[in-house]
């Protein structure tokens, strides 16, 4: 169940916000007065759509949905790409992928060059310990990641071979905090992938939402780059309960996940840690279930990628309230060095959005992980273009009477699609680096014994 418009989608997430916290919201924080250490979980291929707070038909996510009622809920937060690498890049820099050029072009991968300004490397040089948690080869040190970690934790590769899940993750986090000193100021930045394909949670996740009559072929084993692939070239058709079960699925991905960022929380307040801590709750990009004929992500900028839920709860947030300013994933970086008292580096984009106004600002993604031809988007207020680098095409869309981005508007729109050739044509701050792919997939298949 989607519902079909943003205007009832706002009422309907004020409504379950006042409900969960028996009251109101309102007001926003300025300082950090009170609260010295940052928890940001980056939760791998999260639809904010599929969420019990934004209005969800299924209970996903309580620990989320209490999240929510504790602190700041962004209804319109926008990722910078609609996959891994350059969305986390740019949630971590404060840059846009054209800016800092972690991104795939054709068969070459590019890391963060070591120019580049990071949240975790600000924070480290101002004694901050700095832990990272991730769980794709394309965060790993071999992307440039590890720069500015004290603690750098990256496992698995890509398809899910070996790939530490979500309670994994949560315990070597703990063990991580439990090591550091009494009153220690601290930033966690923990990445947990288990919403991405194939959809396979752990009992009893496995069947909460599915239909136990299904026996089809869309089952927690399906989803290799192969399948996907033959959906999204059309050569392979989905069949309705097929997806209805993939969703129910991924959905079960989500309540797993969610049930250990209770256990992640509830850890927080035992150690003693939770009344000092800035908590931040983001995903790196969406997921298409067929919406625009494809699955998966990395193959189109529409909302179902770009659209990410965004909560921010700690020391002097206000509690149950709902911003429905555009934010970017750039704006992350500047509002916690804000929060925490320093001011961002220079050439940081992005801006502090716990700030009693926000100003407005185009907000731009790009980089496709499979296309032919790369497409950048640009949201201007309610209003969006998708377009090709070539300029041979571009969809308009407004996002309040055509939410699901099914009907292009006639008219040219011409700054919007101006604002897009500008963003296109950002300079780099620096030249990032050639990441050998295929030699870091095999150094992590070594590592993990699967070749020798």
């Amino acid at each position: 169940m989607r519902t079909g418009s943003t205007a009832f989608r706002t009422v309907l997430i004020i409504v379950i916000l006042s409900i969960i916290s028996g009251g109101c919201g309102g007001g926003e924080t300025l300082s950090a007065e009170g609260g010295r250490s940052v928890l940001l979980i980056i939760i791998d291929t999260l639809r904010e759509d599929h969420l019990g707070y934004s209005g969800y038909f299924r209970n996903t996510s309580p620990v989320l949905d209490s999240l929510a009622a504790s602190g700041t809920v962004y209804s319109n937060a926008q990722s910078q790409s609609s996959w891994t690498l350059p969305a986390v890049a740019s949630i971590l820099t404060g840059l846009t992928p054209r800016e800092h050029g972690a991104v795939r072009i054709g068969a070459t991968t590019y890391g963060l060059s070591s120019e580049l300004p990071s949240l975790h490397g600000y924070l480290h040089s101002k004694g901050w310990s700095t832990g990272g948690f991730f769980n794709v080869l394309f965060l790993s040190e071999d992307f440039g990641f590890h720069r500015g970690f004290d603690h750098f934790d990256c496992q698995g590769v890509t398809n899910r071979l070996s790939l530490r899940d979500a309670g994994t993750t949560v315990d070597d986090v703990l063990d991580w905090l439990g090591g550091l000193g009494d009153g220690e100021e601290f930033l966690a930045v923990v990445h947990i992938y288990d919403p991405h394909i194939p959809y396979s949670p752990p009992e009893p996740w496995n069947t909460l939402f599915t239909d136990s009559s299904y026996h089809g072929s869309w089952d927690g084993e399906w989803g290799n780059v192969l399948q996907m692939n033959a959906i999204n070239d059309g050569d392979i058709t989905i069949s309705s309960d097929g997806l209805y079960n993939l969703e129910a699925l991924y959905d079960g991905e989500i309540a797993y996940t969610d049930s250990e960022i209770g256990r992640l929380f509830a850890s927080l307040r035992s150690m003693g840690m939770a009344d000092s801590t800035l908590i931040i709750v983001v995903a790196d990009h969406g997921e298409e279930f067929l919406e625009h004929d494809g699955i998966e992500h990395g193959r189109t900028l529409y909302q179902e990628v770009t659209h990410v839920p965004l909560i921010i709860s700690g020391p002097g947030v206000s509690a149950a309230y709902l911003r429905t300013e555009n934010v970017a994933q750039t704006d992350l970086t500047p509002t916690i060095l804000s929060y925490l008292g320093f001011e961002p580096p220079e050439g940081m984009g992005g801006r502090n959005i716990l700030l009693p106004e926000i100003a407005p600002l185009d907000i731009p993604a790009s980089n496709l992980l499979w296309c032919e031809v790369q497409q950048a988007s640009v949201r201007k207020g309610d209003l969006k273009v998708i377009w090709t680098s070539d300029g041979s095409a571009h969809e308009i869309f407004d996002l309040v009477s055509d939410p699901g981005e099914l009907q292009p508007l006639s008219s040219e729109h011409i700054a919007l699609i101006e604002a897009a050739e500008y963003y296109w044509a950002t300079p780099p701050l620096c030249s990032a680096p050639e990441v050998p792919f295929a030699e870091s997939m095999d150094r992590q298949l070594q590592d993990l014994g699967y070749i020798r």
